[in-house]
């Protein structure tokens, strides 16, 4: 792990940590630390990675994912079934997302070089798809997407009812969507789809509580999936913040069944962006 002041970040005063990490899973549409899929600007081309006023990473080569391991504290861990990653959080300050970025794949090449694991893709400065400003959201096709709504057991009343949202679909692979709801809970639910190898292969190397789905066509969570698409397979998935979910255990016995169906409902509006099979993904 290393702290340092960069040049490269785009302004002075700012502090970053870089750090190797072995994630488990899609690991940037998750976890809380890296909540807000919608917001952030996305690595184009072969990397996988992205970058916001704060944190960023990029996802090494599938050949490190054996080879470099995670830093907790001051101990080196070994390599895992992780996917390996570099990883940057600004502890002083904020970054130019461009700055962010290369300073990410300049220790991404070092650290795959280390590794004997490096690719010519390290070596190129990464052409990054910025989100589209937060605009009002039409409940009638939330995240733009056509036919798409909340069900209506979702939606409460003054306490988590659709009011904006953030999306980003400037990467040919990537498509997100943060989605802020209005009301006393200080709701917000992210939604992904994307057909980065990495990613998918990341969620199928973490197979925990996926079903198969009828016919052969992937596999399944309450809030994730794979599907078999026709130019390959899509990850989607829906992330939830604790505000929403706790405002909905307030109401409803089954909060599963409600995540469950609002991302039944995501993946079916979804699967245009993909050319996927129309499936029902529900529990």
């Amino acid at each position: 792990m290393i702290e340092r002041t960069s040049r490269f970040l785009g302004q002075t005063g700012q502090q970053v940590t870089l750090s190797t990490a072995s994630e488990d899973g899609a690991f940037p549409h998750t976890t809380y630390v890296w909540s807000n899929p919608g917001a952030r600007s996305y690595f184009k081309g072969e990397l996988t990675g992205a970058v916001a006023d704060t944190k960023g990473y990029v996802v090494l080569p599938k050949s490190c994912w054996s080879k470099v391991g995670n830093i907790r504290g001051t101990r080196i861990m070994p390599p895992d079934d992780g996917v390996a990653a570099v990883e940057a959080t600004l502890t002083k300050g904020q970054a130019d997302p461009e700055g962010l970025a290369l300073l990410l794949t300049r220790a991404a090449q070092r650290v795959a070089a280390d590794a004997g694991c490096t690719t010519p893709a390290l070596s190129q400065a990464p052409e990054l798809a910025a989100p589209d400003e937060v605009r009002t959201t039409d409940i009638g096709e939330v995240c733009g997407l056509p036919g798409f709504s909340l069900p209506g057991d979702a939606v409460l009343t003054g306490v988590a009812e659709p009011d904006q949202e953030q999306i980003n679909t400037g990467a040919d692979d990537m498509w997100a969507c943060d989605l802020h709801l209005a009301g006393s809970a200080g709701a917000t639910v992210s939604f992904t789809a994307t057909s980065d190898r990495n990613i998918v292969d990341a969620a199928l190397q973490s197979t925990a509580g996926f079903r198969e789905l009828p016919g052969r066509q992937g596999v399944a969570t309450v809030d994730q999936a794979v599907v078999h698409c026709a130019e390959g397979d899509v990850y989607f998935a829906a992330q939830w913040n604790q505000a929403y979910k706790g405002a909905l255990s307030d109401t409803h016995e089954r909060v599963s069944k409600v995540r469950g169906n609002t991302f039944a409902d995501f993946v079916s509006a979804a699967a245009h962006l993909h050319t996927c099979p129309d499936i029902t993904v529900a529990h």
